[in-house]
């Protein structure tokens, strides 16, 4: 069974229900709406469903995490842009961050490289045979870190760099400091879209990412579903 984009949706929580009706665009809603839903469809990798006391909230930050009233919480991280949504998942105690932009999407690259690249990050950008793609690697690492910490978008962009250069992603400079092990991927599991993970522990960690399957009845015409859990 397809879903419809400009049908009525029914979300499983009554609050999400509400946000739904707040958002004019069709485009937006189907996107939330389908997030929420991919959302009830991870849960049974995560808690026990049959547990009343899970609750989806946020950090004082914003990032999203399911909480349990006996303050155990499980975090996670939303992500959508026209044609994809995706939910990334981590264990209890640590930090996850997932951001999807298509490569396709237009660009004003000086403008931004200007207002949001360190002089470094934009020369590299630059370098590459398409720099509009180098610009999106990492401007979606970005904004993926930037998740994890609670942090908006209108954080010091100039100051956090990322190295590209090397066989893993590293985090070369930031702003913002702390004692925690951060490690960051680019997957490709859709030729069409960047797909950024940033994810942080309180030790060195040798684990990876998992896409974990979702009810086929779970599609809708011209929009991709991906559920990406560290383990």
């Amino acid at each position: 069974m397809a879903l419809e984009a400009a049908g009525g949706w029914t979300l499983p929580n009554p609050n999400d229900q509400q946000r739904l009706q707040q958002y004019s665009s069709v485009a937006a809603r189907t996107q939330f709406a389908l997030s929420r839903l991919l959302l009830a469809q991870a849960m049974p990798f995560l808690v026990d469903e049959a547990d009343p006391d899970w609750v989806l909230t946020a950090r004082s930050g914003g990032q999203p995490v399911l909480r349990h009233l006996n303050s155990t919480e499980v975090p996670l991280s939303i992500s959508h842009t026209p044609g994809l949504v995706a939910i990334a998942l981590a264990p209890t105690n640590t930090l996850v961050g997932v951001d999807v932009e298509s490569w396709t999407r237009p660009l004003r690259l000086a403008r931004l490289l200007d207002a949001s690249m360190s002089a470094q990050d934009a020369a590299w950008i630059k370098r590459q045979a398409l720099p509009a793609r180098g610009f999106i690697q990492h401007w979606t690492l970005k904004e993926a870190y930037l998740k994890c910490l609670g942090k908006g978008i209108a954080a010091d962009l100039l100051a956090l760099s990322f190295n590209l250069t090397e066989e893993r992603i590293a985090l070369r400079s930031s702003p913002y400091s702390d004692r925690k092990y951060w490690y960051f991927e680019q997957l490709s599991l859709l030729p069409d879209y960047c797909i950024s993970l940033a994810y942080a522990a309180q030790h060195a960690v040798n684990a990876s990412w998992q896409e974990r399957l979702f009810a086929p009845m779970l599609q809708l015409s011209g929009c991709r579903l991906r559920m990406l859990q560290y383990s």
